[in-house]
């Protein structure tokens, strides 16, 4: 194979991630400028023609596009060109779920793939591009360059909206509408209030009496005229929206019921002209305005039109106020066109028509009033305002609903949880604005039609809709609405693939002017995104949490709803989800006090003990830092004006918060000071910390420890052992060992507790032997448990089942298939492979009935590899994960057939030891660990005990001790930023010194390890069923350390005294930083010699597969540095 010089051009990703692929297989590689004459290849991405650079080998990429698919994107055919010829054709299947960006990710990983081949087979025969076959492809209906793939990821199916006829209806500005319609159903009921019916013809005939007394006040002014109007529910307030569009004002609506000094700012900072108001308003004697309580329908000239002038479509013409973050409510500018638009759509969307009678529920200052009012009238239906009777009591809403038999009504879900609901069969009900209850879900679509709404004020009420279905999920949004597209951005506002969660911006017609009079909010949320081919769109950004998923988009939360609480972020949406799917009470709702507790609001409970159960629930499916404090009934939910529950309302009420028992206090002045660095380093109060309880449990993690660790050294003057004080992490520890009066290993109860609990299982007979080439893997996703998939597959498993949790905004399959392209393992064959989504710590391992059944049935091998690997927590905080999960596991491997329990430790968990130090490859003795008995350590020793008693009992059990697990043999492939060791070693080179040791070092291949636990994971010895896994061939630790200065790294080896001198320098972006309370007190047993380490069985294993253990040989330390060095680790 000969090693190539590479000329790539091309601004596209697929360039760079070709450069890197290519790098890795040693080539060189040159990104832009013209051809050298020691190129030996030229690979373009579409910009450069046919033809050029013609002496030197020139593949052109292109793409091949054809016609849309069923799925909404293109079809794309990856082509590549050897000058004018067309050599390779690689058809790229549909994607179903219509995600651009998933899309563009495949074709990227094909375009590595083939590239790739066809540059391996040229570097080892220069004639193969000449001799290539031509290859014949279709006519596409055109040809892009690779850039096209970065507009791509932008494109969703469900963003396919256009409707040009409603785009064209929109063109007629909202007011020339409402006049044609007063005018068209003139005979028609417009209004029912109280017993009272007006026709259109007498609301005309009243907002024209209105406009003509408003008309020339306004004349007197510059425009644009903002006019307030502030009136209860009659016919002069709805007249009066009309006086005010048809004079081309803007109209602002104010709440009665809301505090005179919200009133009173918000028509200040609209710049309120006037107020029009019932004679009645208290700031009627302080500002221009106008009573049109007594203005008469028949004072109005007829002849007069409504509209004075057509205005422009880009006029303001409504500004409606919102709650704002810096505490004062923000105003947000609608266009005519905004207002058209929304109200062409929705007529439609929900078949209004003349016939029609719609509840006109809501308060006129919030945006969900524009869902009842314009629509309504435009179609000549009936609008039915309740009085404020009828709106506080549900049982008469109801009644008035059965009784003008209306066929429209949009409700709030708080409402909606409480009314009736068998009462609304017949009635189309819209809602929106919040969740709803589960059981409001499934009542409504059983019985009727259902609509879930979504949308800010800032996109002209609402962006997506979805008819909801029985066993819906609350957080379902459905899909975008006419003419308009939601995209869903990372951080980076990129665009995410499904199952991804990121920031949901808004696009379209909806999207409204901005916010009155403050420019900075403006162009804070209203963004241009500038797209990759150069397209502008206008885009709101909502500060909404969402992702793409099986039925359309689902809400996720708030971006500015996270609160940290003891160190992790928490979204109350979160626990209120949770605590509903229990579907224990009608209405729940959670909020975060200033105090960062969590409070939980409940009302309407199913049962006399659905408190208690909910605790349960809550306890079950919620971590411990999301549990509420405080559980408190309601005889129902306060409501906000709006008709949402009224979050501030709750946080005014009194509650019982649990008492966890009584703090303990620092018992000295060490004590003190120690409480008052952790509340400053963990950001709490002094008063929420007990000197008793576990650094970790109040939200600590390792680069915490870290400056804790850094800051006593600056106040004590001297270090601590970080393992003595993860034993027990408590204020009252760490003070003895400041003072260095400790002179005692603590070791968790817990732990011992568990090392010796019942075990509930009856151990099935060997007839019993399920098939154990059918193999289930816990943690497949992870560095070492996508290997055992690999290994397992080589060694001629018939199925493999692995169990993913979803996770992180992804599926476990999207999990999985990551897991597969970071570890290089794409190629595998996966016929026999098929993923659960499971959680292990969850009942019945959190699979679903019918897979476990199977499982249960079918499987005889079980590799337990999942674990939280954390050298940092104690082990309480990781018993849930590593401890709890090995019990439902048992229970599996002697459940309906019997299979073979393969446990993957640590060495570092290791127990017996003989009297000349020698570790013995023996199973888990009565005492705790030899090496530092750290969380993560005893977790592991705790699981061997459990299945030592076990294996006792008749369960085949397998026990495997990894030692320094490292790169590929093959690829290089490793995690160094999860390796502590890789981390010292990162770290010092930054120092540009690395401590020296004399001693024989350790490094196992991952992909040696995953094929030892794959060949025995099938098969038990009773008396060869523990192997210690570490790698005894020869390395010496300077070696190791002497391959990093291969890669161009200096730096110079110093005593262990001399280097722990410069951790001083240590700053946050040093690679030691995370990691630096582990060596600020010595290296533990983090570099030790394996010369004691006994392993005859591994030994034997190794063996009986036919294989030797892999030499550290000088081809090996290459590869592993040679992908640090690709991955810019090093």
């Amino acid at each position: 194979m000969k090693r190539l010089d590479i000329l790539l051009i091309g601004a596209s990703q697929a360039m760079t991630d070709l450069a890197q692929e290519l790098e890795q297989h040693g080539h060189a590689l040159t990104r832009s400028g013209a051809a050298q004459s020691t190129v030996d290849l030229i690979i373009d991405d579409g910009f450069i023609g046919a033809g050029d650079f013609c002496a030197i080998p020139h593949l052109h990429l292109r793409l091949g596009i054809g016609a849309q698919s069923a799925a909404g994107l293109p079809t794309l055919d990856l082509l590549c060109f050897l000058g004018s010829s067309l050599i390779s054709r690689v058809p790229i299947g549909d994607e179903p779920s219509g995600n651009g960006q998933v899309l563009r990710q495949r074709v990227l990983t094909h375009v590595v793939d083939e590239v790739a081949l066809l540059v391996s087979r040229f570097s080892r025969n220069a004639d193969h591009l000449q001799q290539a076959s031509t290859v014949t492809a279709p006519d596409f209906e055109r040809m892009e360059n690779l850039l096209f793939l970065d507009s791509l990821a932008y494109v969703h199916r469900l963003n396919h909206t256009a409707n040009p006829a409603l785009l064209k209806q929109a063109q007629i500005p909202l007011i020339e509408r409402l006049q044609q319609s007063l005018i068209v159903h003139a005979e028609r009921p417009a209004l029912h209030l109280g017993e009272r019916s007006i026709s259109y013809r007498q609301l005309h005939a009243h907002s024209r009496a209105i406009q003509q007394r408003l008309l020339p006040i306004l004349e007197q002014h510059p425009q644009p005229w903002v006019v307030g109007i502030c009136l209860p529910k009659s016919p002069a307030l709805f007249a009066s929206i009309l006086a005010i569009l048809g004079s081309g004002a803007v109209y602002l609506p104010l709440e009665p019921s809301h505090p005179l000094q919200r009133q009173q700012y918000i028509l200040q900072n609209a710049g309120a002209l006037l107020l029009l108001h019932d004679g009645e308003h208290p700031l009627s004697a302080t500002m221009a305005g106008l009573d049109v309580s007594r203005i008469d329908s028949a004072q109005a000239d007829l002849s007069q039109a409504l509209m004075r002038q057509r205005p422009a479509l880009d006029a303001p013409c409504m500004a409606l106020y919102t709650s704002g973050t810096t505490g004062h409510p923000k105003g947000v500018l609608l266009s005519q066109h905004n207002l058209a638009h929304f109200t062409a759509w929705y007529a439609d969307y929900v078949q209004l028509h003349a016939e029609s009678r719609v509840l006109q529920f809501s308060s006129l200052s919030f945006d969900s009033s524009l869902i009842d009012i314009f629509p309504t009238l435009l179609t000549g239906a009936e609008l039915v305002v309740p009085d404020d009777p009828q709106r506080r009591d549900p049982l008469q809403l109801v009644a008035l609903i059965r009784r003008r038999q209306l066929t429209h009504a949009f409700l709030p879900p708080a409402l909606l949880s409480i009314l009736p609901l068998e009462q609304l069969e017949g009635v189309q009900v819209m809602t929106g604005g919040d969740v709803c209850e589960p059981f409001v879900i499934e009542q409504l679509t059983r019985q009727g039609t259902l609509h879930n709404l979504y949308g800010p004020t800032e996109a002209t009420v609402l962006i997506t809709a979805r008819q909801l279905t029985p066993g819906d999920s609350n957080r379902s949004l459905g899909a975008p609405i006419a003419n308009s597209q939601v995209l869903i951005l990372d951080d980076d506002l990129q665009p995410v693939p499904e199952h991804t969660v990121g920031e949901l911006f808004i696009v379209g017609p909806g999207v409204c002017l901005g916010y009155l009079n403050n420019p900075q909010q403006t162009a804070e949320r209203y963004l241009n995104l500038q797209l990759p081919d150069g397209e502008t769109l206008r885009a709101y950004r909502s500060g909404d949490m969402a992702k793409w998923g099986e039925h359309g988009i689902e809400l996720c939360g708030r971006r500015d709803n996270q609160v940290k609480i003891r160190g992790f972020r928490v979204e109350p949406e979160e626990i209120e989800r949770c605590l509903r799917e229990s579907q224990l009470y009608r209405q729940i709702a959670v909020v975060i006090d200033p105090q960062r507790r969590i409070l939980a609001f409940l009302a309407q409970p199913q049962s006399n003990d659905s408190r208690d159960a909910l605790k349960a629930h809550a306890q079950q499916f919620l971590p411990d830092y999301m549990q509420p404090v405080a559980w408190t009934e309601l005889p129902s939910m306060p409501f906000a004006s709006n008709g949402k529950v009224d979050r501030k309302a709750l946080l005014e009420l009194p509650v019982s918060v649990q008492d966890n028992g009584p703090k303990c206090l620092p018992a000295n002045a060490d004590e003190a000071l120690l409480l008052e660095i952790w509340a400053e380093l963990l950001e709490l109060p002094v008063s929420d910390i007990s000197t008793d309880e576990s650094f970790f449990n109040l939200g600590g993690h390792s680069i915490l420890l870290s400056r804790m660790l850094l800051r006593l050294r600056e106040e004590f003057g001297r270090s601590i052992s970080i393992n003595r004080f993860i034993e027990l992490p408590t204020i009252i520890k760490l003070a003895t060992l400041v003072r260095g009066t400790d002179d005692s290993a603590v070791l968790s109860a817990q732990a011992m507790a568990d090392a010796e609990r019942v075990l509930e299982i009856e151990p099935l007979p060997i007839s019993r032997m399920g098939d154990v080439h059918k193999v289930i893997v816990t943690g497949a996703n992870s560095f070492v448990g996508v290997h055992i998939v690999e290994a397992l597959l080589g060694w001629g498993a018939s199925e493999v089942a692995c169990l993913v949790r979803d996770g992180g905004g992804q599926t476990a399959v999207q999990r999985f298939a990551q897991s597969l392209r970071e570890n290089r393992l794409e190629h595998l064959d996966l016929t026999r492979v098929r993923v659960y989504a499971a959680d292990i710590t969850r009942p019945q391992l959190g699979l679903a009935d019918d897979d476990y059944q199977r499982l249960d049935r079918e499987f005889g091998a079980l590799v337990h590899n999942a674990a939280n690997v954390n050298h940092v927590l104690d082990y309480e905080s990781l018993a849930a994960d590593n401890v709890e999960p090995i019990f439902a596991l048992l229970r599996l491997c002697e459940g309906q057939s019997k299979k073979v329990f393969n446990f993957v430790s640590t060495l570092s968990a290791s127990s017996t030891v003989d009297d000349a130090g020698q570790v013995l490859e023996l199973p888990a003795a009565l005492t705790p660990p030899i090496y530092i008995r750290n969380g993560y350590n005893l977790s592991k020793w705790v699981g061997e005990r459990i299945l030592e008693r076990a294996r006792e009992r008749g369960v085949r059990v397998n026990l495997y001790r990894p030692g320094n697990i490292s790169f590929n043999s093959l690829s290089g492939v490793c995690q160094p930023h999860k390796n502590r060791l890789m981390l010292m070693l990162k770290g010092s080179i930054q120092l540009g010194q690395v401590p020296a040791f004399a001693l024989n070092f350790d490094l196992m291949p991952v992909d040696f390890l995953a094929r030892f636990i794959a060949f025995h994971a099938s098969r038990y010895s009773p008396d060869h069923a523990v192997f210690n896994l570490h790698n005894p061939e020869p390395l010496s630790w300077d070696a190791y350390v002497a391959s990093f200065r291969e890669t161009g790294s200096e730096f110079s080896l110093v005593s262990v005294a001399d280097w722990q001198q410069q951790l001083g320098r240590v700053d946050a972006d040093n690679a030691l930083f995370g990691v630096l309370g582990f060596y600020l007190n010595g290296f533990e047993e983090d570099i030790g010699d394996i010369s004691l380490i006994g392993h005859a069985n591994a030994e034997a294993g190794v063996q009986q597969m036919g294989a030797h253990y892999p030499q550290k040989s000088p081809a090996l330390l290459s590869r592993g540095c040679a992908y640090l060095k690709e991955i810019n680790f090093i």
